[in-house]
């Protein structure tokens, strides 16, 4: 079937008539109109750049009331496309302000050799946190994130035991992100989760690799000290070789605890009658000690 050369004009006279008033309405955009003022855009440019428009609209649509990255509909999440101009308009995809974040996130969290907490206290920030102890007038914590502050500045051997308060574990993840933040690598390790994972890993290769991954992470925070199962092994097989070895290598380990050292040699003296045990419990809070220094906090 031969189409008429006036069926070709009309058709082409209502793609323009379609354009204009479709470019009208784009032009009443406030992101549109100012990228037109911009760039000081003609009405030809206008109109060859109809369909790079049409993209960007139909794309920035979803992002109008997004709140994150876990609401993005699209299919590339965190992606938007953006427009520049050099003797035409051009078309790119960039990330996103979510998407920028969860980049930066994702590096930071590349850092984190172990965790075995959650993704959520390995991003909490300090100055954060700082921030929120001065605006509540919390003089203990205060005090502690200005510690935390002047250790990330000045990195040294030995680290903390901070034990009491609510804040402590939360406070103690802060500091280990903005280690993560200046690109050491660290790891947070919830004691207790630890015990039983190692445990549950018995006859297999997975308890010793468990172990040693832990004990060679470069800061380390040992979460919940003393509120495992304590039991002969758990002491003296796995959490005394994670601390000897971290002490023979000179490695910044740090703690949290709801106890401090001394009711922690209680709570790791299984027999109180059996002088061996005794010596064992006083052992393993040496080394402790060796690694820490005590802050309690309220």
């Amino acid at each position: 079937m031969m189409i008429k050369a006036g069926q070709i004009l009309s058709f082409d006279k209502e793609l323009e008539n379609t354009r204009n008033q479709s470019l009208q309405e784009l032009v009443k955009r406030q992101d549109i109109r100012e990228f037109v003022e911009k760039n000081h855009l003609t009405k030809k440019a206008l109109e060859d750049a109809w369909v790079d428009l049409l993209a960007y609209v139909d794309d920035h649509e979803p992002c109008l009331h997004c709140h994150g990255i876990n609401e993005c509909p699209k299919m590339n999440k965190g992606q938007q496309i953006t427009l520049s101009y050099e003797t035409y308009v051009h078309r790119d995809v960039k990330s996103c302000q979510y998407g920028l974040e969860k980049h930066e996130n994702d590096q930071l969290l590349s850092r984190f050799h172990y965790n075995n907490m959650s993704t959520r206290l390995a991003l909490i920030s300090l100055k954060d946190m700082a921030a929120e102890a001065m605006n509540k007038k919390d003089a203990s914590m205060m005090i502690l994130t200005k510690q935390l502050i002047e250790y990330v500045n000045r990195p040294q051997t030995k680290g903390f035991l901070v034990c009491g308060g609510p804040n402590r574990t939360k406070i103690m993840a802060g500091m280990m992100n903005e280690l993560a933040r200046r690109g050491y690598e660290v790891g947070l390790c919830h004691v207790p989760t630890l015990m039983a994972d190692v445990k549950a890993s018995f006859n297999s290769n997975e308890d010793t690799s468990l172990v040693d991954l832990v004990k060679n992470i470069p800061y380390l925070l040992l979460d919940s000290v003393g509120e495992e199962n304590v039991t002969n092994w758990s002491r003296d097989e796995v959490l005394a070789m994670i601390l000897d070895y971290r002490i023979l290598n000179e490695l910044p380990t740090f703690m949290t605890s709801a106890y401090g050292f001394e009711d922690l040699e209680t709570i790791y003296t299984n027999k109180y009658n059996d002088k061996r045990e005794q010596l064992r419990a006083k052992n393993i809070v040496s080394k402790m000690k060796a690694l820490c220094c005590e802050i309690i906090i309220d």
